[in-house]
């Protein structure tokens, strides 16, 4: 089965590259406007030739009109010595007269009524091997995936461990009301008017309430708002 398919691939080939040839062949007229007659210098045919770029399978049309010239292929020696009695092929009379070139190289082609050749009715081409490439399939290049992107995780919450701070609780001894920090009762004079170490306190001062009546003034206001609120 698989021969079968070679011999199928290769056939495809060959039928391919003869139909590429047939249709990249060109014909050529020779001379172009001019055609095939007796050139008005020996450089015509030499120039129009050198401007050609002609291929295998390519056709060369000679424009003449009927009976007034001939085309023959020739070699290189008869075509330098317009030797007409020896030529490759047969000679062509009926115009227009067509030429397929079949070989790569050099060929020679001339007119065989006397004369004409040796006033320069001659031309020489070169001839290159046809270029046939057959198209190959250009590969397909595969889809490119899109990169996959996992969904970016949440950061798991942190649970706070801290203990709210204790309010602390001042164990500084409250005063009674209406007793401040500082009130004290002071003890009055013993009898005899000397202290307790025997020496005799200064009299206290006329102005200072609390020193007089032995009430501070703040349990004396204390005494007053708590009367209010009762009343």
């Amino acid at each position: 089965m698989s021969g079968n398919k070679g011999v199928m691939s290769l056939l495809v080939i060959v039928v391919l590259a003869t139909v590429y040839g047939i249709c990249s062949a060109k014909t050529v007229i020779v001379g172009d406007n001019t055609g095939w007659t007796v050139p008005s210098s020996a450089s015509f045919y030499p120039n129009w030739a050198s401007q050609q770029n002609l291929q295998v399978g390519d056709v060369l049309v000679f424009n003449f009109p009927a009976t007034a010239h001939t085309v023959a292929e020739v070699s290189k020696a008869n075509y330098d010595s317009c030797t007409t009695t020896t030529t490759v092929g047969p000679v062509l009379t009926t115009p227009p007269a067509n030429v397929t070139l079949t070989a790569a190289g050099s060929h020679y082609f001339l007119c065989t009524i006397p004369t004409h050749c040796g006033f320069n009715q001659k031309l020489a081409v070169s001839v290159s091997a046809a270029t046939t490439s057959t198209p190959t399939p250009t590969p397909t290049a595969a889809p490119k995936k899109s990169p996959t992107t996992s969904p970016a995780q949440s950061p798991s919450p942190v649970s706070s461990t801290a203990t709210p701070p204790t309010p602390s609780v001042s164990t500084a001894p409250i005063s009674p009301v209406g007793m401040g920090p500082s009130a004290s009762f002071p003890m009055g004079p013993t009898a005899g008017g000397s202290s307790a170490s025997g020496a005799k306190s200064a009299p206290p001062p006329a102005h200072n309430f609390a020193a007089v009546t032995g009430v501070s003034i703040l349990s004396f206001l204390s005494v007053i708002v708590a009367s209010a609120v009762l009343f």
